[in-house]
């Protein structure tokens, strides 16, 4: 179950966030604010649609760029387990 976080000022200095674009970094802390204890959370692009962008009337498809870009900068990444998708986030002991 998720848990309120405290997003550190540090963040907003890292050069590979820096490099996403607003919407990337919006998601990054949404996946944070519902990631597990162990950095970790549901990653179908559907449920996280309807939990960090529910009144964004867009497409999925600037959601599914924006977990591209975390993903290729190494701040998240995405795997299958149990015909499920989950996230996890690498940085998560830091």
């Amino acid at each position: 179950m998720p848990r309120i976080r405290t997003i550190k000022p540090e963040m907003f200095e890292s050069e590979r966030l820096g490099r996403c674009t607003p919407l990337a970094r919006l998601t990054f802390v949404g996946l944070i604010a519902l990631a597990d204890d162990e950095g970790r959370g549901r990653g179908s692009l559907d449920w996280l649609k309807g939990r960090l962008h529910p009144y964004d009337a867009k497409s999925k498809r600037n959601l599914f760029k924006a977990i591209n870009e975390l993903a290729k900068t190494g701040l998240v990444k995405f795997y299958q387990s149990q015909n499920s998708t989950f996230y996890e986030l690498p940085g998560w002991a830091d």
